[in-house]
């Protein structure tokens, strides 16, 4: 579907205010979809919408979309032909995207307009203003069989119906040398796992501490743990911590 309303991102990481590089000068940050953003330093105050797109290579206009976000963290679609004046506060940064259409989904309950048919779930915690190492987006799907998307998933936009998107801090309960832990983050470390069993542990040259681990998810769904090496957990999961004196 074609849309032109403006949608809401997050003011914490996008808006702020103009920045003045110099005398005349005023810098400008544009992206993709990807909202890592590029700084541009110009010297006209007032362009146009075809003015940004020349200057972010987007040619020609006609095969890309342009999106102003405002200071409020609104995003708006901005016209070839229509202006946007650098002086006022929270006008610098941009999205731009090759792309006819613009795609609307939910966040969180609040409606966006994004211009490509894909977004991926690591650009949606971006979108949200959200922790990536504590929070899981999920996909309200229908009949109620909401899942889980990967931060490097795809979600296609363009599929039939609207899709609804809500973010969730990561909550998951694992069992410790059979304690229950409760973990906010789906990647722990050799030394967090420890620290779940023993929390005054460091490291030593006196004691050594062995992990072995049960019930994990299909990538390593059993084994052991070493110093430097990291483990993907899920609900219900199982480690097993033993101290041992190398003395």
């Amino acid at each position: 579907m074609n849309l032109t309303s403006s949608s809401s991102i997050s003011s914490n990481n996008h808006c702020g205010t103009t920045t003045h590089s110099g005398p005349g000068l005023f810098e400008i940050q544009i992206s993709d979809q990807s909202l890592q953003f590029t700084p541009k330093v110009i010297d006209d105050p007032v362009l146009t919408g075809s003015q940004i797109l020349s200057i972010a290579n987007a040619r020609p206009a006609s095969d890309f979309l342009l999106f102003q976000i405002l200071r409020d963290g609104a995003l708006e679609m901005v016209r070839p032909e229509q202006t946007v004046d650098l002086r006022n506060a929270g006008t610098e940064k941009f999205l731009v995207f090759r792309s006819d259409r613009s795609f609307r989904f939910f966040l969180d309950e609040r409606a966006f307009d994004w211009g490509a048919s894909y977004i991926s779930g690591a650009t949606i915690k971006r979108l949200a203003g959200m922790p990536s190492e504590t929070t899981e987006v999920w996909l309200d799907a229908a009949g109620g069989h909401d899942r889980v998307i990967d931060d490097n998933e795809m979600v296609d936009l363009a599929s039939p119906g609207t899709e609804r998107f809500v973010t969730r801090t990561i909550q998951i309960t694992i069992k410790v040398n059979s304690r229950d832990r409760v973990v906010d983050h789906r990647v722990l470390t050799y030394w967090e796992v420890v620290k779940l069993a023993y929390p005054e542990a460091v490291p030593s040259d006196q004691i050594i501490y062995s992990i072995d681990y049960a019930s994990g998810p299909h990538q390593n769904p059993n084994g052991s743990l070493v110093d430097t090496q990291s483990v993907t957990v899920k609900e219900g999961m199982k480690f097993y911590v033993t101290p041992t004196d190398k003395s």
